[in-house]
């Protein structure tokens, strides 16, 4: 499968106070992390705000992050061949045996997640048709207006912290003290 791991990190962090990419945990930074959690992608792209190296992925910046989610999620899947894993930067702290039994039960849905406790969580994979559907959207339109009306599939999984983003320093305690 030619998946394409994105990983969107072009937020402001005006609420964490300091970029979220270098929050740690088990002793990497969420974005160092995740671009080795989607290491078994094709390729990873990581959007930020500005240039700045990142191994192991290729760095797109978003010229204009304030338009929204979909404008840096547009940005990062904009060569993609295939299906798309994406994520906020926010969820550095899922298991990796998620985001791997994610990718291998994978089979091509429209939309396919994980889910926790009956919810919804991250990271997120999508097909290539609907990748093309959101690249259609306005970059200042809301991912979940296309993606709300697609049959979801599920990954049922035992990790609660695909549904816990950080977006703020308690919410980080939060997730540090009970993850």
């Amino acid at each position: 499968m030619n998946l394409t791991g994105v990983v969107l990190a072009a937020g402001a962090s005006r609420r964490m106070g300091f970029p979220k990419t270098q929050l740690l945990w088990k002793g990497e930074t969420y974005l160092a992390r995740l671009v080795r959690l989607f290491g078994e992608c094709s390729r990873v792209v990581v959007v930020l705000r500005e240039e700045f190296p990142v191994a192991g992925a290729k760095v797109v910046v978003n010229p204009d992050p304030e338009r929204g989610m979909l404008s840096s999620l547009q940005l990062g899947m904009a060569d993609a061949a295939g299906p798309v894993i994406f994520t906020p930067v926010d969820f550095g702290h899922v298991r990796e045996e998620t985001v791997r039994g994610l990718v291998d039960a994978y089979r091509g849905a429209p939309v396919f997640n994980p889910r926790f406790d009956g919810r919804r969580g991250h990271p997120t994979i999508i097909s290539n048709e609907t990748a093309k559907g959101l690249l259609a959207m306005p970059p200042t339109g809301n991912p979940k207006d296309l993606l709300k009306t697609l049959p979801p599939a599920w990954f049922e999984c035992d990790d609660p912290g695909v549904l816990r983003d950080v977006d703020d320093p308690e919410a980080y305690r939060r997730v540090v003290a009970e993850l």
